[in-house]
């Protein structure tokens, strides 16, 4: 029998209020109902617990009384529904018989009952549990017992973190149970909050470095992974990768997540593709922070204002993959600082190319960019600090040229542009961009002649150099900037 899952876009929560207790079989609600500009009061009690009363679930199917109620099933509990409302959706649970348990919509109730989109059956079962809107006990959760498979789309809001000691793993979380279509063009969305749904808090998923409790991994019985969507999540601890070539992952996209302190790579997406990343961070992770890597053959990854800092090896690792992943507006900065020196960005592409456009590299071991095989794209870049070139070109492999352009380098300890074999950098500088405050992480340019490329200054005398790196430099400068200015001068 149709589900929410087969009909509605719907909503669904963890933890949400009080002592966040929640509930393994709490309902949730529509879309349409939570568009209303609503708060977590109107779907759940005080401490996330299910609007609908205790004695409505049993644990044996036998709580309320079933009837019909034209033509959908209405169950009866005196007293059990008084803060219910349509649009909320009911966990039912019923005896062995016709009736299969699942989360339906609430059409219809009042004090004493509840009306549901459940086709009603004379041959059906005559009771049932009942537990109206309420949040999960944890995320995992959560994720298994929702489906966003068939066409609607599912979100899960969550205000509560996850780790293995406190015992909130149940086993090894598997994405293979659940998310979304891509032929169906629905989604599984998870969105951490910190008081509201929205808000841009975050939480926290701890594996403890188990491999046993890994978040986002453990990947089985061989099926598609697709169109999910992380939102507010940090990770720590655990091993961050898809450590199974058993599934098709891809149409995966994280925003404002962290993967930090993992026992590996923070991101490791280098079995996958199609992964599309905004606003994430890695720090302090054993390995790479980004592995950005795409499988064989398949398309690569998108990382999109991402920033890599204090990990053991390369901050952005690969950047291309097989098939040409791309880092816009990212910063790599204190990597690779160890006994073994690495680089902030590696641009690596087994078959296409890998772009990397207004991107910082700072103050990391080696490089600031390296580049390894097939036509690598950097534009509209700056190096600044870092232990050996600001970019550098290893043409010992199969490297065709590389393209640099309109890029700056300043204070690399081996020099700024090493690049032999290259095409040559395109009125690329080597400035010092005077970044605003890069020990606190704010690495916009303030040079003069960074940024406006010969342009006269307001005495009307001309900078020196050629290029104006505000052409592709930080996506939000346009808020800021005259438009008119952004080309290049000859």
């Amino acid at each position: 029998m149709p589900t929410i899952f087969n009909s509605k876009d719907s909503v669904f929560f963890v933890g949400g209020k009080g002592t966040k207790v929640g509930d393994w079989y709490a309902g949730g609600c529509t879309l349409s109902f939570w568009n209303n500009s609503l708060t977590l009061s109107d779907v759940m009690g005080t401490n996330g617990e299910p609007v609908s009363a205790a004695d409505a679930w049993n644990g044996s199917g036998t709580a309320c009384d079933i009837s019909n109620n034209g033509g959908k099933v209405k169950l009866t509990k005196e007293g059990a529904f008084i803060s219910c409302q349509a649009g909320l959706v009911a966990m039912l649970a019923f005896d062995t018989g016709e009736y299969s348990d699942g989360r339906f919509e609430v059409i219809s109730c009042d004090d004493n009952s509840i009306t549901v989109d459940l086709t009603y059956s004379p041959t059906g079962q005559t009771e049932g549990d009942a537990k109206v809107g309420g949040a999960f006990d944890n995320a995992q959760n959560a994720w298994n017992d929702t489906d966003a498979t068939n066409g609607y789309s599912v979100t899960i809001y969550s205000n509560k973190s996850q780790s293995k000691s406190n015992g909130d793993f149940t086993g090894t979380w598997n994405l293979g149970t659940a998310g979304g279509s891509f032929a169906n063009k629905s989604f599984k969305r998870l969105c951490g909050f910190t008081t509201q749904p929205g808000d841009g808090g975050q939480i926290t998923l701890d594996g403890e470095d188990d491999v046993g409790f890994i978040p986002f991994g453990g990947i089985r019985f061989n099926s598609a992974i697709a169109n999910v969507i992380f939102e507010n999540i940090i990770v720590e601890d655990a091993f961050i990768n898809w450590s199974s070539g058993h599934a098709d992952v891809y149409s995966i996209r994280f925003k404002n997540c962290e993967g930090n302190s993992c026992a590996g790579d923070g991101w490791a997406l280098n079995v996958g593709r199609g992964f599309v990343l905004t606003g994430c961070k890695a720090d302090g992770n054993s390995s790479n922070g980004f592995n950005v890597s795409s499988s064989s053959g398949t398309p690569g990854h998108c990382l999109i204002n991402c920033i890599a800092s204090n990990n053991t090896q390369q901050g952005f690792y690969r950047v291309g993959g097989y098939s040409g992943s791309i880092a816009i507006g990212c910063v790599a900065y204190g990597n690779g600082k160890g006994g073994t020196k690495y680089s902030g960005f590696s641009v690596y592409s087994n078959w296409g190319w890998g772009v990397v456009m207004n991107c910082v590299a700072y103050d990391n071991g080696k490089h600031g960019f390296e580049f390894y095989r097939y036509n690598p794209i950097v534009i509209n870049c700056i190096a600044k600090d870092n232990g050996q070139w600001g970019f550098y070109a290893d043409i010992s492999g199969s490297l065709m040229a590389p393209y640099v352009a309109y890029c700056c380098a300043h204070s690399n300890s081996s020099g700024q542009f090493s690049l032999v074999g290259a095409l040559p950098e395109q009125d690329s500088i080597e400035q010092d961009p005077q970044f605003v405050d890069a020990a606190n992480g704010d690495f916009r340019p303030r040079n003069p002649a960074v940024l406006r490329g010969g342009k006269p200054d307001i005495s009307g005398n001309p900078t020196q150099m050629g290029v104006i790196l505000q052409k592709y430099q930080f996506g939000d400068r346009e808020r800021i900037t005259n438009m008119a200015r952004l080309r290049i001068v000859r």
